[in-house]
């Protein structure tokens, strides 16, 4: 085993199962330090006709290393820990969605009440990874003149998953589908995914099976709104605008700073 799960003490680890109608199921917490099991309480939500999910939430567990078996079959071992240290080594994305309709084979939704997944991994936001961008537009007179006619700025980052040693390949896939979904936590703060961007994995070393992984991320609500207060929005299909009063025939365009648009003039002045 290359790499084990760690988990703070505070962190809420859900367990969701589906089964037909007919099946029983019955989960247990294995101890593997003190050497015991506990059974787990399950309670159970219908799905459909057919499928029925039984699930759980492991909450202030005590510091071990854990295994969860489901009937028959046993987890990889995950390790639990109070220590500060592991939350200044990790960060704890939670994610939701709006819906049950999504890329997992999850339910987000039992009955009216949310439920939300926590997922800790080695991961931060280096200083060299921050980009800034704007989305502007802007208009050029005849003198080569460059009016800015709007610019909202805003900032991505780049998230490193993975320390020196690496995380597993399906990291990769596990973070890629928790950026389809429409609530995304990081320590708390909302993010989502910069337009089309996916995960890029690099090998810690040749032929090992852990790696690095970095991925483009915004955040949700860019607020940079100033003592003044918001930059006014805008976008390339609301600017520039057109202003035509009684066009007549052989009249031009030309653009107006005071009305900020285009207007129709039988002579160009400049």
């Amino acid at each position: 085993m290359d790499y084990i799960q760690k988990f703070h003490a505070s962190d809420k680890i859900h367990i969701q199962v589906f089964t037909n109608a007919s099946e029983e199921v019955s989960a247990s917490l294995n101890n593997l330090a003190a050497g015991n099991s506990t059974p787990i309480s399950l309670s159970t939500y219908n799905h459909n006709d057919n499928v029925v999910m039984y699930y759980a939430i492991l909450r202030d567990l005590e510091d071990a290393v854990y295994t969860v078996t489901i009937n028959e079959d046993t987890s990889e071992p995950f390790i639990v820990c109070s220590s500060d240290d592991l939350l200044e080594e990790t960060v704890l994305i939670r994610y939701s969605h709006k819906s049950n309709n999504s890329a997992f084979d999850n339910i987000f939704w039992v009955d009216d009440i949310q439920q939300v997944f926590n997922f800790r991994v080695e991961a931060g936001f280096k200083p060299g990874g921050y980009s800034p961008r704007i989305d502007n537009e802007q208009y050029r007179n005849q003198m080569q003149e460059i009016e800015e006619l709007y610019a909202v700025p805003y900032d991505v980052y780049n998230l490193t998953i993975g320390n020196s040693n690496g995380v597993p390949y399906w990291f990769a896939k596990h973070i890629n589908r928790i950026l389809c979904l429409s609530m995304v936590e990081i320590d708390g703060t909302r993010y989502v995914r910069s337009e089309s961007s996916v995960p890029e994995m690099t090998q810690v070393i040749e032929d090992s099976q852990l790696f690095h992984i970095n991925m483009a991320l915004e955040l949700q609500n860019n607020d940079i709104a100033g003592i003044g207060g918001s930059p006014e929005a805008g976008s390339s299909a609301s600017f520039p605008a057109f202003l035509i009063d009684h066009a007549k025939d052989g009249e031009m365009l030309q653009f107006s700073a005071e009305k900020a648009a285009f207007t129709n003039v039988d002579k160009v002045e400049v």
